[in-house]
């Protein structure tokens, strides 16, 4: 959004100057590379409906794909797939066994997932606020 500005204030003339506050130019999406491993940190879902981004950015050229929801954990020497059964049901098995969490951690999310379908936002917001560790 920096950058979006100081360009539309320099198509307007404007003398601009951008500065980084970090080492690193990115704002609050970068990457690590840690021992080989690349983290991702920060905001990284891209919503194509962003009215700035839609003026700033050429879509098709970007050649934008979509993420598959879910992550990969790397525990126990390999790597597992942890994922929301209710977006991709092909996954359930595999985060069923996923030695991430407990049958009875997964359990709890799930039934907390399935009891959202059956409540309206303002519910959702006039409920006192829980930590997640002590609601499940």
């Amino acid at each position: 959004s920096g950058l979006c500005c100081a360009r539309r204030l320099a198509q307007a003339g404007v003398d601009v100057s951008v500065l980084e506050r970090a080492d690193v130019a990115g704002g609050r999406v970068q990457s690590d590379d840690i021992d080989g491993f690349i983290l991702d940190r920060g905001f990284q879902v891209f919503i194509t409906e962003y009215p700035e981004a839609k003026q700033a950015l050429d879509y098709e050229a970007l050649q934008l794909r979509p993420f598959l929801p879910g992550a990969l954990v790397r525990y126990g020497g390999g790597l597992h797939l942890v994922a929301d059964p209710f977006r991709r049901p092909q996954d359930l098995l595999k985060g069923a066994v996923a030695p991430v969490g407990s049958l009875t951690d997964k359990a709890a999310v799930a039934l907390f997932s399935v009891l959202q379908w059956f409540q309206t936002l303002d519910d959702v917001l006039a409920k006192e606020e829980v930590p997640t560790d002590q609601f499940l």
